[in-house]
């Protein structure tokens, strides 16, 4: 396991907005959750619990930070 885990860390340049936190960077449904609250309150913002079902890439965080910085 964490052979696996370790093939998952990769260098902030290697992320880019099509990188998928699943697939990608092995992130799942706990650590996602833990993103959000970690980035609800850096901004300020506050997240629905159905916006993580439809985050998928670093693109659809952004997204989703824009939109709820509004």
């Amino acid at each position: 396991a964490i052979a696996s885990q370790k093939a998952m860390v990769r260098a902030a340049s290697d992320i880019d907005r099509q990188t998928d936190f699943r697939e990608d960077l092995g992130l799942g449904p706990t650590e996602l959750d833990d993103l959000l609250a970690f980035l609800s309150g850096r901004f300020n913002i506050t997240f629905d619990p159905e916006d993580m079902v439809n985050l998928q890439t670093v693109e659809d965080l952004i997204v989703l930070i824009e939109d709820n910085s509004i």
